[in-house]
């Protein structure tokens, strides 16, 4: 017997067999749903994105006015007043504070502190000794020179970043 006439295979014996239908190829194409939803994930994510960096500047503003006021002693009043306000303008609108002076400042820098955290600050109440010695014209003694700069650190410790406050309690204290 020869090798080709083994290969062959006799014609009776195919099977009547059926093609293959194969299913048609899936679509990558997405619904309008499936558009929306990717969309909405990739909104989500920008935003996610935008709120941290936006939290990470506020902080490191923080963080630089804190590192600021650790370089000045606490004989350097107005050097820590200007600090304050500094920090204050980076925070919170001109429009707000930029008309504050006097009793109505200190005042609004109190306020910026959380409700359980005023009584530890007490600018309003050394307003009176804070105003002649920013002005000039009587120094702090030392005792109150270590409270304002203690009082400083405080304030920019807890009061920043800013929180959201309505314009009407703010409105109240400005001096007309």
């Amino acid at each position: 017997m020869s090798l080709s006439s083994t290969q062959q295979a006799p014609a009776s014996n195919v099977l009547p067999l059926a093609d293959i239908h194969l299913p048609t190829a899936p679509s990558w194409g997405l619904s309008l749903q499936g558009y929306t939803l990717v969309i909405a994930l990739l909104l989500l994510v920008a935003a996610i994105v935008w709120f941290i960096h936006r939290k990470q500047k506020q902080g490191s503003l923080k963080r630089l006015a804190l590192k600021q006021l650790a370089n000045l002693t606490p004989q350097q009043t107005s050097d820590i007043a200007r600090l304050l306000k500094q920090a204050a303008l980076s925070h919170f609108p001109r429009e707000r504070i930029a008309s504050l002076h006097g009793l109505a400042w200190w005042h609004f820098v109190e306020q910026q502190l959380p409700v359980k955290k005023q009584a530890n600050v007490h600018f309003s109440s050394r307003s009176d000794i804070l105003e002649l010695a920013l002005y000039g014209q009587q120094p702090l003694s030392e005792t109150n020179q270590q409270r304002f700069y203690d009082d400083t650190r405080y304030w920019l410790s807890h009061a920043l970043p800013a929180k959201k406050v309505t314009m009407a309690t703010t409105q109240g204290n400005q001096h007309a």
